[in-house]
């Protein structure tokens, strides 16, 4: 099986800074990053290759869920990637709480760049040394995956309308 990789775009009505901006300042991070119907807090942010990106997500029936992120790429205002995980409330990987064949890790790769209105948002995800198993399972995810992200995306493009 070829490596599975789940793609979603959006575009924003706001500059491409504005949504850099959005993306990489935690302050603003804070207030918008995760599905809808969750809560979200940036326990660490370092913005450099190598640097961490560590969250704790609170969904509306009490559960929690951490993550860490770990940046490889980053080219102002354009592309950020990081590899994508879940993690231990101390930052430690984890398998997904939710479902254990789920891909310890994935490359996630945001592209940025001007578009008529606003600013066009791709998303890549692809999973890193999974197995056939896990490749499977992830693949079988990419619809839940696309409810996750769009619901993230209304987050977003509400918090851009508000200004900060």
């Amino acid at each position: 099986m070829a490596n599975p990789r789940f793609h979603i775009s959006r575009t924003f009505a706001a500059p491409r800074q504005r949504v850099w901006d959005a993306w990489t300042d935690p302050a603003q991070l804070g207030q918008w990053f995760g599905p809808k119907g969750t809560s979200g807090s940036i326990l660490a942010f370092d913005l450099r290759p190598g640097g961490e990106w560590r969250g704790r997500m609170d969904g509306a029936d009490g559960s929690v869920m951490f993550s860490k992120f770990v940046f490889e790429e980053i080219d102002a205002p354009s592309k950020l990637v990081w590899i994508h995980g879940f993690a231990d409330e101390a930052g430690n990987r984890a398998r997904a709480p939710f479902a254990p064949l789920f891909p310890l890790e994935l490359r996630s790769t945001l592209f940025l760049a001007d578009a008529p209105g606003g600013t066009r948002v791709d998303i890549n995800w692809e999973p890193i040394n999974a197995t056939a198993e896990e490749q499977a399972f992830f693949a079988s995810m990419m619809a839940s995956m696309e409810g996750g992200w769009t619901g993230t995306f209304e987050r977003l493009d509400a918090f851009l309308a508000e200004g900060t």
